[in-house]
């Protein structure tokens, strides 16, 4: 059993809320991918399955339900117990369900609007699911803003296969996938746009044949659409 402590960020009642973990879970716990875990959160008990970043890092998902219970205020500290949730022949079974698991096909895209001018990262998980960006907004708990690890967590959710992180655009590696979710800088804020096959689904600006002239694409998450 693995114990650490975190502090209780600052968030939104109405949005999920995700701590990064002080330390690389592939390196303590010897296994990669989806992983779930069990503890307590200052002495609550809780189990869940911990959100991926990649390269070994993830996020701790807070439960409303703890964050009540454990009566913690924005700063505060958590102690936190962790161990894997299954034994290693669980383990095994979920790896070897995992590897036969049939992922979504996508073969053509939709465009959705997102609803707000925060909901961009719900419209593109939508569009590649090709369901209604309502739905994906009740399944990811948030009309607003969202992080890369509540993006996987959603994709995860719907059967679509990606990469495990965000790749980074840079001089050794300037371009992206032919479907994947790129992380835009615009001027005053970061936006989610779906890359589709040479077309870019904006979900705030509509499909369009290059980015936006105001953004600048910083990285991706690689989607594998076969």
């Amino acid at each position: 059993m693995h114990s650490f402590n975190i502090t209780m960020p600052d968030y939104n009642e109405n949005s999920r809320v995700f701590v990064e973990l002080p330390f690389n879970v592939w390196e303590l716990f010897n296994k990669k991918g989806a992983i779930r875990v069990k503890g307590t959160i200052n002495g609550i008990p809780y189990e869940c399955a911990l959100i991926p970043r990649g390269k070994g890092i993830y996020l701790l998902p807070l439960a409303k339900k703890i964050i009540q219970k454990s009566k913690a205020a924005i700063g505060d500290a958590l102690n936190v117990t962790m161990e894997p949730a299954h034994n290693n022949e669980n383990q095994h079974k979920e790896q070897k369900a995992d590897e036969v698991k049939e992922y979504r096909r996508i073969e053509s895209i939709d465009y959705i609007r997102q609803p707000n001018s925060k909901a961009c990262g719900q419209a593109c998980v939508a569009m590649l699911a090709g369901v209604s960006v309502e739905g994906v907004a009740k399944a990811m708990h948030t009309n607003g803003s969202t992080s890369i690890g509540q993006i996987i967590e959603a994709l995860d959710h719907y059967g679509i296969k990606h990469s495990d992180s965000n790749k980074r655009i840079s001089k050794k590696n300037p371009d992206f996938s032919e479907v994947c979710i790129l992380t835009v800088h615009m001027p005053q804020y970061s936006h989610w746009v779906l890359y589709f096959k040479g077309k870019f689904y904006d979900p705030e600006f509509g499909v369009l044949q290059q980015c936006h002239p105001d953004g600048k694409i910083t990285s991706y998450l690689e989607i594998y659409s076969e």
